[in-house]
């Protein structure tokens, strides 16, 4: 007989508890990943998802999978299958309903789990949460008001999450919609004319090696800073960016699997990367002659405000 699993997890920072009957039985689990391997970035997460899980726990047995291989047999009480990216994602979804399931997507616009059919899975984001970006953004600077954001209407963010974080924070969202025939320096006008900030989310319809360039001129143009999402953005020439490598994206996906396998506390539908780094670059601070912060000061705020969150 099938049984319903329960997912599980532990506040951030936390060890996972392990359970006695899990020990003395020494029952193995196993986690089968499905993934496209020509993709470099989901290769390494899970390299090092295999790599953690393997040396912290010798009973775990760690499969990859093609997302067109149907596993023969799986065990709903004791294993668990991960899906990364839109291949390995909608592989796991359509061939094990019954299974719980770990997906690793980059980002909300991506995929969201449907209510019915996911009502037992679970979600890591390798992206960071919209209130961990509002946080930070308020961190960096208390005189911005006003956030804008270019919103592609072929994936559109979920902009009352994006309001309801920004409002406990006193601050306005601009949300500009654009579609690909728009001109996105246009657009990026716009947003930057009525806003404070350019908050730049994850969307290679907007933000792609053809426009970041232009984006940014436009952005010095206008004295207004853009928030970024990845290192290489604030190389580029972005004022700063928050965000969780491969390794800590890993970690978080390990927890989340040890957590399920080995502890009783039931895990959030929806999850974000735990640990997270910061860039910035001075050069843009000083052109646009903004005070340049405390990064330290920043990181161990926005953490001290998400473990007392998570305490509450």
């Amino acid at each position: 007989m099938l049984l319903t699993l329960t997912f599980y997890t532990a506040r951030p920072g936390a060890s996972p508890s392990v359970s006695a009957s899990s020990i003395e039985n020494g029952r193995s689990h196993n986690v089968y990943i499905i993934f496209s391997p020509e993709n470099e970035l989901h290769s390494s997460i899970v390299q090092k998802i295999s790599k953690d899980l393997k040396l912290r726990h010798p009973t775990i047995v760690v499969s990859n999978v093609a997302p067109g291989k149907k596993i023969k047999t799986v065990d709903s009480e004791t294993d668990i299958v991960i899906g990364i990216g839109p291949e390995g994602m909608k592989s796991a979804d359509t061939h094990y309903p019954e299974i719980k399931k770990l997906f690793i997507s980059t980002d909300p616009n991506k995929y969201r789990l449907h209510k019915d059919r996911n009502r037992n899975d679970a979600i890591l984001y390798m992206t960071q949460s919209y209130c961990r970006q509002i946080r930070f953004i308020r961190q960096i600077n208390r005189q911005w008001k006003i956030i804008s954001i270019l919103n592609s209407r072929e994936k559109p963010i979920d902009s009352s999450q994006i309001q309801q974080c920004a409002d406990e924070h006193d601050i306005k969202i601009y949300i500009v919609s654009t579609t690909d025939k728009d001109n996105i320096t246009d657009k990026i006008k716009h947003a930057l004319h009525h806003s404070d900030v350019l908050l730049a989310l994850p969307d290679s319809n907007i933000y792609n090696s053809k426009s970041v360039k232009n984006i940014l001129l436009t952005s010095y143009r206008y004295r207004k800073p853009v928030i970024a999402f990845s290192k290489n953005f604030v190389n580029a020439g972005a004022l700063a960016a928050i965000y969780s490598d491969t390794e800590k994206i890993a970690m978080s996906a390990g927890k989340l699997i040890e957590q399920y396998l080995y502890t009783a506390t039931p895990i959030e539908p929806v999850n974000y990367p735990d640990a997270f780094d910061i860039s910035i670059n001075r050069q843009v601070f000083r052109a646009l002659d903004i005070p340049l912060p405390d990064i330290d000061t920043i990181k161990m705020t926005l953490q001290q405000k998400e473990t007392d969150r998570q305490v509450r």
